[in-house]
């Protein structure tokens, strides 16, 4: 150790490590004596992107800045400090099995080693800002819808998570248009922004749609096919900052903008 006291290893487990809002699985060595309850090494800095700013006592993530927690002095110990009791949110240790059959596929290891590309925090795609061409400037605005104190409580939650991520910002602008909820298959809700007056303005683009046709002559001679599914896909695509006005939405909380393409706007079909 950098203070010259030895340590053994004596052993090596797996843990399903959980921080801010991500989850990986680490290989951690076990240190007979050591001085700290989890030591992160540089492989762990490394391969999670993290960026630890010991001055502020804070980390982020290079892949999503906006997403950062805090940790404490080391001599508060796991019970008192809610960055090392998160860290460990499950302990597996596998052993490898003397019959030699084959390896089933684990998308928990998966899911480890492609950490920023699983990861439930919404990132920003790297591609130019998305402008919205309207008809005129003449700004187009309604009413709040009205909805129970229920529903009201869920599109505030919706709300307040869109902001921590970064897809939404409070502001004022000259367009307003509703939100309310939709029900889901799965019980929940999705928030959806009445963009009807908008899309009236919005200028379409004569871009040509590719055909069934054309997209199967492309599949000619392969063999391998993958399909990605882009988590909030329109959540993850910058809008410029001239078109994020005419992207408000009124609630009962206040006026708020997209800072990334909102769904249910009329987009052009060539981007």
């Amino acid at each position: 150790m950098a203070n010259g006291t030895r340590c053994d290893v004596t052993n090596s487990v797996r843990l399903q490590v959980k921080l801010s809002d991500f989850t990986c699985k680490h290989e951690f060595k076990l240190l007979n004596g050591g001085p700290f309850p989890i030591i992160l090494g540089l492989d762990f800095l490394q391969r999670t992107s993290m960026v630890v700013d010991m001055a502020s006592r804070t980390f982020n993530y290079r892949f999503a800045p906006q997403c950062s927690g805090r940790f404490g002095n080391s001599g508060e110990g796991i019970e008192g400090e809610p960055f090392l009791r998160n860290l460990v949110a499950q302990v597996w240790v596998s052993a490898e099995g003397k019959g030699g059959g084959p390896k089933h596929f684990d998308v928990e290891v998966l899911n480890s080693e492609f950490l920023m590309l699983c990861s439930p925090v919404l990132g920003t795609a790297n591609c130019e800002p998305y402008e919205i061409e309207v008809s005129d400037v003449t700004p187009v605005r309604s009413a709040p819808y009205r909805c129970a104190p229920p529903k009201a409580a869920v599109i505030k939650d919706m709300v307040n998570g869109l902001l921590e991520q970064g897809v939404v910002r409070s502001k004022k602008s000259p367009y307003a248009s509703p939100e309310f909820l939709v029900p889901k298959r799965d019980g929940g809700f999705r928030l959806v922004v009445d963009y009807r007056k908008v899309n009236a303005k919005v200028l379409f683009d004569s871009y040509p749609m590719p055909t069934i046709d054309q997209a199967l002559d492309q599949f000619s001679g392969a063999s391998v096919f993958s399909v990605l599914d882009l988590n909030s896909a329109y959540y993850q695509i910058p809008l410029s900052e001239r078109s994020r006005r005419v992207t408000a939405f009124c609630s009962p909380f206040g006026l708020f903008e997209f800072n990334k393409l909102p769904r249910f706007a009329r987009i052009l079909q060539s981007y």
